[in-house]
């Protein structure tokens, strides 16, 4: 087997969640939010002051996801991004963000310029960017800019060499007779040679290297991203911590207790797996299982994702069964 196909059988067992293009996409506006500000204003012409609070309340809490607070013209304003892989459905996208920006408003009482992001290259496309109507003395009209990234000039963006905007780039639209592969290749190398520190590019091109994988597979790039930059990288860390965490409130929203306590377990159970590369559930299910409490299995996973041996993390598996 030559080494192409080992890193590509070994890049099997890089495990993402179905969240992954979510999380990757909202991190560059908090890590580098003046690029992502300026990418989706056209321009300079404001001033970071703060991440706003996105939770919404009404009977239940809807949160937005970006919301950022600027000056411009020296007076605040709000900027809003919602990121979609896909079309939203029930309700679409023109429904759901009348609803955003209405109940923004509302709380916070500022203008707001709202953007829609779309990731994949055929989500988007029937948006018409606002809700508009035209009858007299009750005219209606909500606005917000959509935002295609393959209809985006992609060597343009690395032009820039702002960080914020990399992990974006394989999404755009490439030279001509440039193939997917090669494009990505490309901002692969472009973002390797950014001048920022070395835990910074790696997180950068982990990101990268996820959002490829809306275009082709992401396996591919490992014959030039080494798969120890993703496996060690923060970001890979927060991705799995995020999606599991996502996956264990869901199941607690739609009331399954068991079915989120038993991927709890599971995912404990998987991590570690991975960690120590071995199997662990024979061992941690049995002692696992009798703790009912979903924030303190919770709390295990958490310290599954630090523990250096594996015996620390079953003495703490011990000690909250015992508790339980």
């Amino acid at each position: 087997m030559n080494e192409r196909s080992e890193k590509q059988d070994a890049s099997n067992e890089i495990i993402l969640p179905h969240q992954r293009f979510d999380i990757v996409a909202k991190d560059p506006f908090y890590t580098f939010p003046e690029d992502m500000l300026q990418f989706l204003m056209g321009g300079d012409d404001f001033e970071f002051i703060e991440h706003v609070d996105s939770s919404l309340t009404t009977v239940e809490v809807r949160h937005m996801d970006i919301l950022i607070k600027v000056l411009r013209a020296e007076k605040p304003v709000l900027v809003h991004c919602e990121i979609q892989t896909d079309d939203s459905t029930h309700p679409n996208m023109v429904q759901r963000n009348v609803g955003y920006l209405g109940r923004c408003f509302e709380k916070y009482g500022l203008p707001i310029y709202s953007f829609v992001l779309y990731l994949r290259s055929t989500a988007g496309v029937r948006d018409p960017g606002g809700y508009f109507q035209d009858v007299p003395r009750h005219r209606f009209i909500v606005e917000y800019q959509v935002i295609r990234l393959n209809e985006i000039d992609g060597e343009k963006i690395l032009q820039t060499q702002q960080p914020g905007l990399m992990p974006f780039t394989p999404l755009m639209k490439p030279p001509v007779n440039m193939s997917s592969v090669e494009w990505t290749t490309h901002c692969v190398e472009v973002t390797q040679s950014l001048s920022v520190d070395t835990a910074a590019r790696d997180n950068l091109l982990v990101e990268l290297w996820v959002m490829s994988g809306l275009r082709h597979e992401r396996q591919d790039l490992l014959t030039i991203l080494s798969e120890d930059i993703v496996k060690e990288s923060s970001v890979y860390e927060m991705i799995i911590e995020r999606g599991m965490e996502r996956g264990i409130e869901q199941g607690i929203e739609q009331g399954k207790q068991l079915g989120a306590k038993t991927k709890t377990i599971e995912f404990i159970t998987d991590l570690l797996d991975k960690r120590f590369e071995m199997s662990t559930a024979q061992i941690l299910t049995p002692l696992l299982q009798p703790i009912d409490d979903l924030e303190q299995l919770k709390q295990l996973f958490h310290e599954a994702l630090e523990v250096e041996h594996l015996e620390d993390f079953i003495r703490s598996a011990q000690t909250a069964q015992n508790g339980a």
